[in-house]
């Protein structure tokens, strides 16, 4: 059963390409709107956050926490829509992952409010789309970028990240806690649309200290890869058959 308010669709509203990128922070936005070819468009405001949209592709963000990813996501899909890259940070409760690190994420455990309005049925974790996730490998792959693939955590409260709950996220084999995949994957296959993403560790969290990153040169230089790295996938064709 849908809901009473649904995402505006008027003559007004942009009608946008199948393909396009989401972009958590602010200070990616720049970076990827100069690897996509989109720095001379002038973004439009979407919500919170910024919409800039071409013929072939578009790019939307910053946005933080599951409800705002996912009302960006609500809209764009009805906006024309269908496959989308997200691009954002995370932070490793595992040993095995370090700030600067990239993460493809194949499964995400919810530990936010939004994606029970959406599950049919009670579930604890979602997944990207495994094709698109593959083309994300394949890239970072061409270009010599080492990553890791696993579990994260998504969660909704970036100062409850308590010593219990990342020890029971790390029982469960997360490798990192971030704040939007879960509720991404599991309405993207609500809508019947293909998303996957790419992250980078910003901070750390595995001993039950905090470190944090965000200063650190491989952390600043993997990002500028990786937003190259989507350029490369933006290229290729869409992919069809199932979701």
């Amino acid at each position: 059963m849908k809901g009473i308010v649904q995402p505006v669709v008027t003559a007004g509203t942009p009608r946008l390409p199948s393909r396009g990128v989401l972009a958590a922070t602010r200070s990616d936005m720049q970076p990827l709107a100069a690897a996509l070819h989109l720095a001379d468009v002038h973004p439009r405001a979407l919500y919170m956050s910024q919409l800039y949209a071409a013929d072939e592709i578009f790019l939307a963000g910053p946005f933080v926490g599951a409800p705002s990813a996912v009302m960006i996501l609500e809209n764009l899909a009805a906006w024309g829509g269908r496959e989308f890259i997200f691009m954002g940070w995370c932070g490793a409760i595992s040993p095995q992952i370090h700030i600067g690190d990239i993460l493809v994420p194949a499964l995400a455990w919810i530990d936010e409010g939004t994606s029970p309005s959406y599950l049919p049925f009670p579930a604890d974790s979602s997944r990207p789309c495994l094709s698109l996730t593959g083309r994300i490998q394949q890239a970072l792959n061409a270009a010599s970028l080492p990553f890791h693939q696993g579990a994260v955590w998504t969660t909704d409260a970036i100062f409850r990240e308590t010593p219990e709950k990342v020890q029971h996220y790390q029982g469960k084999g997360a490798l990192a806690v971030e704040m939007e995949l879960s509720a991404l994957f599991t309405v993207a296959e609500y809508l019947k649309v293909r998303i996957a993403a790419v992250l980078v560790v910003s901070d750390d969290l595995s001993s039950l200290t905090w470190k944090p990153g965000f200063k650190e040169k491989t952390f600043i230089e993997n990002r500028k890869q990786v937003a190259r790295c989507i350029h490369t996938i933006v290229k290729s064709p869409l992919l069809t058959g199932d979701y």
